[in-house]
This record gives C-alpha cells, sequence and structure tokens, in this order.
C-alpha cells in the first residue's frame, strides 16, 4: 500500500469535511427523506415505511460523499454540487407552494432537460393514474422540521463548496504520478509495461484519462459501461494475457 500525504491545510479541510458529511447534527440529507416528514396520514396512504425507506436513502447518500472524497477530489467535488444544487431545488419548491415527489421520475434530470416545473407537473399528474406515490405536495403536507433540515444541509453544503472551490492541489494524484514515472512500468517489477486502474467513480476514471493524457500518456483506453460492449475485443487484445488471437498493443494503460 502508499500513502499520499496531504498539506496541514488541505487535512484539515479534509477531516472538517469526513465531519460535516457524517456527523450528526450536520448534514443530514433531507433531500433525500422528504417522505418521512409528510403527515402521518399521506404517509400511510401513499408511503408504506416511509422513515425506514428515508433514513436508508440518506445513509446511502452519506456512503456515497464520503467515498467519492477517498475516490478524488473531482469527484467529491462534482457530488457536492449536485447534491447543493438538490437540496436548493427543494427549497425552491417549498417557496414555489409546490413539491414534487415522484420516484417514477428524476426531477433533477428533467430540470436539466430544460422542463419547466409546469411541464413537470403534468407529467406527474399523468404518472399518478398509473401510481399514486407520484404525487404533487403542498408545504402544508410537510413537518416544518423539513424545510428548516434543507435549509440547513443547503447552507452546510455551500459551505464547503465554497471551501473546496479555493484546493487545486492532489496529493493522491502526484504519489500516483510519481509511482507511474519510477516504478510502475519498471521492467523488472511490469515485464508486461500494462496497467489496469480501477475505480467506484466514472467522474474519477475521466479526471485520470485527461490528466494523465494532459501529461503525454495518450495509449490509455478508458472503459465504462456506457462502451464497454464496443470495446470488449480491443480489451481483450491489449490486456488478455489468455487472449487466442493475435494480441496488441496498442494501448498500455486501462482505467476502468
Amino acid at each position: 500500500a502508499r500513502i499520499y500525504e496531504m498539506d496541514a491545510k488541505l487535512s484539515k479541510l479534509f477531516f472538517h469535511t469526513i465531519f460535516y458529511l457524517t456527523d450528526e447534527d450536520k448534514i443530514n440529507y433531507y433531500r433525500y427523506q422528504a417522505i418521512r416528514f409528510l403527515d402521518e396520514e399521506i404517509q400511510e396512504q401513499f408511503y408504506e415505511k416511509a422513515p425506514l425507506i428515508s433514513k436508508s436513502l440518506a445513509a446511502i447518500m452519506k456512503t456515497l460523499m464520503v467515498k467519492r472524497l477517498e475516490s478524488s477530489f473531482h469527484a467529491f467535488k462534482i457530488s457536492l454540487g449536485n447534491l447543493l444544487t438538490a437540496t436548493q431545488r427543494m427549497i425552491s419548491m417549498f417557496e414555489d407552494g409546490k413539491i414534487f415527489i415522484a420516484p417514477d421520475l428524476n426531477i433533477n434530470n428533467l430540470i436539466e432537460k430544460g422542463l419547466t416545473m409546469d411541464e413537470i407537473e403534468e407529467l406527474i399528474i399523468e404518472l399518478s393514474i398509473e401510481n399514486p406515490r407520484n404525487n404533487i405536495f403542498t408545504p402544508d403536507d410537510f413537518e416544518e422540521e423539513f424545510l428548516e433540515g434543507l435549509q440547513k444541509d443547503a447552507e452546510l453544503l455551500n459551505d464547503l463548496q465554497e471551501r473546496w472551490a479555493l484546493i487545486d492541489e492532489d496529493p493522491k494524484f502526484d504519489n500516483f504520478l510519481e509511482l507511474l514515472k519510477t516504478e510502475i512500468f519498471r521492467q523488472d517489477l511490469n515485464p508486461t509495461g500494462k496497467l489496469i486502474i480501477f475505480t467506484e467513480s466514472s467522474d474519477t476514471a475521466n479526471y485520470l484519462e485527461e490528466s494523465l493524457q494532459n501529461i503525454g500518456y495518450e495509449n490509455i483506453l478508458s472503459v465504462s459501461s456506457k462502451n464497454r460492449k464496443k470495446l470488449f475485443e480491443s480489451i481483450q487484445q491489449n490486456f488478455d494475457a489468455n487472449y487466442e488471437g493475435k494480441p496488441k498493443d496498442d494501448f498500455s494503460i486501462i482505467i476502468t
């Protein structure tokens, strides 16, 4: 195992961020707990086991955010921005007097695609006929604690975003690059001259590919669920020691 080191300033921010992401008195991912704060009668009518589902979703988001931070600062900044935007959008719904909860739709994706709130509302009304859990609620349908929680989350997330926007260094990548230059491709350590990089985050994969290409590593094959079928033969030809056909050496690094 290799250890990368952060300077005092970055280390302080890293642990400050972990504290914000995990402490029960800090970020609580209210954006993903909406149904838990609906009036009990509405919960019973539309959302069975709402408290359990909400707490599970919040726990998943907490784990995701921590894992993104550990994956790469680049991936974390993207997820941080997405969570802040999603939280702010739900606050805006309260201000507009209509809160959309639609398990069959990704509201954020629809907004990103340019649909207006009126168009999204029409979609939800249509879907409500098939699935009554797709609903449009008013602020009065929620406990006051929910909006307060959303606002607190947004404030803390915004604080983190502002702090991370000032960070340009990446000691994890710097350490990896040093190993790449001095050890990973040494003939005595790696006679095949091949490198396979695994990551759980597609954003980290994209970041690594771009960063490596920018410093001259061009023979990179980046594979994801979107393109792996198309690249299957190239993967085998370049990286499968048991490939029965004629091997190729078009790529020396694969990121997946």
